[in-house]
Formats: C-alpha cells, sequence, structure tokens
C-alpha cells in the first residue's frame, strides 16, 4: 500500500514541497529555511479521463421476460364433520362385526 503524499507550505519563506510520509521521511520542517510545515493538504488526484463521445444510437435495452405470475393458493378445504347418524351407524356394523368374529 502507497503512503500518501501531501503538499505541505512552510510557515516561514512560503515555499511548498512535496510530503511523501514514509518510512525514511517523516519530519515536518522546510528543506529550504528549516522552519515549521503547515497547511499540509492531500495531493490532487488525477481526474479520471472521460468517455469517448460516440455519435451512434444507445443500443436498445432487451426486455427481461416477466416472471410467472404468481398463482394464489386456493384456501384449504374445510373438513366436514361426521354426523351424529353416521357415528351410530358405525357403531352399530363395528357391534354385528364382533359379534359374527
Amino acid at each position: 500500500m502507497a503512503h500518501p503524499s501531501k503538499i505541505a507550505t512552510c510557515c516561514h519563506c512560503g515555499t511548498r514541497a512535496m510530503l511523501r510520509l514514509d518510512a525514511g521521511h517523516h519530519t515536518l520542517t522546510c528543506g529550504t529555511c528549516g522552519a515549521p510545515l503547515r497547511d499540509l493538504k492531500a495531493m490532487p488526484l488525477a481526474k479520471p479521463a472521460t468517455a469517448a463521445v460516440s455519435h451512434q444510437p444507445a443500443p436498445k435495452l432487451r426486455s427481461l421476460p416477466k416472471a410467472a405470475a404468481v398463482k394464489k393458493s386456493k384456501p384449504r378445504k374445510v373438513k366436514k364433520r361426521k354426523s351424529l347418524w353416521r357415528k351410530v351407524a358405525s357403531e352399530a356394523f363395528d357391534f354385528v362385526e364382533d359379534i359374527f368374529d
């Protein structure tokens, strides 16, 4: 990883110098007069190159296929209760079956 570079201005003579902050050079004094440096500013970054202008029409974007419509699930059918008559008939059938066994 690169160490940050900054522009420093001398508070006595006003000269500007690039200050590289790395392991070997970390003094904050002017190289010309030895006065302390002030007004540290970050080095301006190079602006990214602008894209070339195309005189052709922009390509038409293809539409994505639409997702299948989500089917709503039908509500569960309510189970009908057995009637009292059916329960009685079932018990009678079981009783008759037990007699023959």
